[in-house]
């Protein structure tokens, strides 16, 4: 029960957190959307699979549903190891800053492919093309720290359905002059489902 309880709590952790929640709850309609997303790290063989339904209830309340799944050694599948892709900010993205990133969330529909914004801080997100990820279209960028300049982040902001966490999160590190990703989750399936009546 207790690395249950350390499960649920490090996962609203990550939800909260500005990077991954792209969308206010209230912004999700009456019904179930379902989002399915694959979790990949430099530190695990078998990627993880993290699922969340967000079902709108009358009288505007909310329920949320949240699971994870991972194969691994022991060592991969120990509480850090597996909550590794979900919480992330351990490890393979500890040089990331999304702080800056909270602007572009807020005016994401705003944002023009193929131009360069600078940030608050000095990072800078060069926005490129429209692309469709698990359906849904989405404007995807590449997010740059003047601060870590060997790390680079791509980041894609759906444009129209609402989603709780980004559709991707790719964070590269430069090793011997090659950029390694070190981690990557992405949106994989997604649907919804109006209320009854």
């Amino acid at each position: 029960m207790r690395v249950r309880s350390l499960v649920f709590l490090l996962i609203l952790t990550v939800v909260a957190y500005g990077a991954y929640a792209q969308t206010k709850l209230t912004d999700f309609p009456a019904g179930t959307t379902a989002m399915a997303y694959r979790i990949t790290t430099d530190k695990l063989t078998t990627p993880q699979t993290l699922t969340l339904t967000v079902t709108g209830l009358p009288g505007g309340r909310y329920q949320i549903k949240m699971t994870t799944e991972a194969t691994g050694t022991p060592d991969e599948l120990g509480v850090f190891g597996f909550l590794f892709g979900a919480t992330s900010v351990a490890s393979g993205m500890a040089n990331v800053d999304f702080g800056p990133i909270s602007a572009l969330l807020a005016h994401r529909s705003d944002l023009t492919p193929n131009e360069d914004y600078i940030l608050p801080g000095g990072g800078t997100f060069h926005a490129g093309d429209k692309v469709a990820i698990a359906g849904i279209s989405c404007l995807s960028g590449v997010y740059t720290d003047p601060a870590h300049p060997d790390t680079r982040t791509t980041l894609a902001f759906s444009l129209v359905k609402p989603v709780f966490v980004s559709p991707l999160i790719k964070v590269e590190e430069k090793r011997s002059g090659k950029w390694v990703t070190t981690f990557l989750l992405e949106l994989t399936a997604y649907s919804f489902t109006p209320a009854a009546g």
